[in-house]
Parts: structure tokens; sequence; C-alpha cells
């Protein structure tokens, strides 16, 4: 028996379509087809996985002599983390914790302008602040809220650590524990949809003030308040969304469904390694082009900005990818 055969008959022996072999594998459902065709043949390093997948020996598989099965002594689900009731249920409440804190943080990054924008307004109105006294205290406070950011970021991150190996394939739920799943997963679904349409909303309309205000020509006192009321609506919908979409998120890695598929998340790294260099350099030129034109009122649009590039960016690279 060939390659080709034995490839078609463990499959099948395992109640495994061409498209779930070919998401174990993390190829295309192409290369199974032409692998069982015998139209081509896959490399040491798919074989050595093959072997893995299946249970056999890489013997059995390249030896066209052996005909029988011959399942490898080391059994794979030695290797598997079974995830206990106990330890699903310490996930989804440090998901739920950490979704706050981490809302918390991108809130203080978006409002750190906020107080600059206030005091700089306050000291063109009344004088009761020089300019340069204004900037300063406004800097500082800009600078200790996203100190402090970075502070929640790192330590719940930190937090998070014990679950890594949530993030990757190499885990199996004890008995019962995916049905348990999908029934949160169902019950959260309506909450999910109401605060997602919530968010948007909020980001829709809270641009709409500072729009008005200037169509009727404004005073510029009452263009700095909305603005901050700008910033403050925004933190808001941050609050919906991150806390809400983690709770969703803790779900689906728990069932490896949506981005947490073993397909998506092989599709993700690349978006990752670019997130890693794209939003320092994003913060820099905010910071840079803020203090060199001191006008805070309007760089903050430069995250809005920023966001939309990096998530057209992301489907380009997950696009490629495929």
């Amino acid at each position: 028996m060939i390659l080709a055969d034995k490839i078609l008959l463990l499959r099948k022996n395992n109640g495994w379509s061409q498209e779930e072999l070919a998401e174990k594998m993390n190829v295309s459902r192409q290369s199974i087809s032409k692998w069982e065709s015998a139209a081509a043949i896959p490399d040491i390093n798919r074989i050595l996985d093959l072997a893995k997948i299946f249970g056999v020996t890489t013997d059995y598989l390249l030896k066209d002599d052996l005909e029988a099965t011959v399942y490898s002594d080391t059994d794979e689900a030695e290797n598997v983390i079974r995830v206990s009731l106990q330890e699903m249920n310490d996930f989804l409440a440090h998901k739920v914790i950490y979704g706050k804190w981490v809302a918390l943080g991108v809130i203080l990054c978006i409002l750190s302008p906020a107080a600059l924008i206030l005091l700089s307004a306050a000291s063109e109105e009344n004088g009761a602040l020089t300019e340069r006294a204004a900037s300063g205290i406004g800097i500082v406070m800009l600078l200790l809220m996203i100190s402090a950011a970075v502070v929640i970021f790192i330590t719940s991150a930190a937090k998070m650590k014990r679950f890594q190996y949530l993030e990757n394939s190499n885990f199996e739920l004890e008995y019962g524990l995916v049905g348990i799943i999908k029934e949160k997963q169902a019950a959260f679904e309506p909450v999910y949809v109401r605060n997602t349409a919530i968010g948007v909303v909020l980001c829709i309309l809270c641009s709409a003030p500072l729009i008005i205000a200037g169509l009727f020509e404004a005073s510029n006192s009452m263009l700095t308040f909305l603005v901050v009321l700008l910033l403050a609506t925004l933190s808001v919908a941050i609050y919906i969304f991150i806390p809400t979409g983690t709770i969703k998120d803790s779900y689906d890695q728990l069932l490896r469904e949506g981005e947490f598929a073993p397909k998506e998340l092989e599709e993700s790294k690349r978006a990752s390694k670019f997130a890693g260099f794209y939003w320092p350099m994003v913060t820099a030129v905010y910071l840079g082009w803020s203090f060199y034109t001191n006008d805070w009122g309007i760089t903050w649009i430069i995250w809005p900005l920023a966001s939309l590039v990096f998530a057209g960016i992301s489907s380009v690279l997950r696009a490629s990818k495929r």
C-alpha cells in the first residue's frame, strides 16, 4: 500500500473530511487531495506531522510493504493538557477581569490628552494659567495616565500567563465541558450582539455634536468641551467593546472556533508581528506631532485613522496568507 492510500485510509478511519485534516495540518484542502491521489508527495516535515496526528509510525507511512497499521508507541494524547471544570471556570473568570482592566488601560490612553486640551483652552480664555504652565501640567498628566495604562497592560498579561497553553490547540476539555461552554456561549450571544451594536452607535455618533457645533460656529471653549466629550464617549464605547469581546473570545478559545481555530491562529501570527512594531510607531508619531505642534485638540485624530489602517493591512495580510 503506497503512502497516498494510507493517508486516505487513516483519514477515513478517523472520520475526518479533507477539510478537517487540512485544518489540523495547516495546509489547503487541495494539498490533501493531491497527497491522496498521489499527485504530490508531502515533505518529511509533513510526514512527521501526519504520523503524529494519526498516531502511527513514520515507517508505516513510508514503507509500502507494511500493510497493517502500525501505531506509535507514544500516544499523542499523553502530551495533550486536559482542562478540568475548575480550570475552565478559573480561565473564564480571569478573562472577565482581564477584559475590564485592559479596557481601563485603553481608556486611560484615550483620555490622556483631555487635561492638556482643557488646561490649554483655560489658559487662553481667562489667563489663570500661563500657556507654558498649562502645557507642562497637561503633559505631566498625559504621561502619568499612559504610564498607568502600561502598568495595567503588563500586570494583566502577567496574570493570564498561566493560561498561555490555551493559545494553541494542545489541550483537550474534559468530557461534558464542550456542552457547558456552548450553552454559555449561546446565552451570551444576545448580550454580545446588543453591546456591539451600542458600541458601534456610540462610535458613529460621538463626533456629531462637534460637527454640529462647527457648523454653527460655536466658541472655542465650546469646541474644546465637545472634543473632550468625544473622547469620553469613545471611552464608554471602548468599555463596552473590550470586556464584551473578551468574554466572547474566551468561549471561542476553549472551543477553538472563530479566530482561535488552528488555521486562523496560524494566519493571525503575521498580523501580530506587524502590530508589534506598528503601534509603537503610531505612538511615537502621535507624541512627536503633538509636542511639535502643541495642538493636542487635533492630533488625537491619528488614533481612529491608525486603527482603520491597521484593520485594512491586517485583512491584506490574512488574504495574502490564504
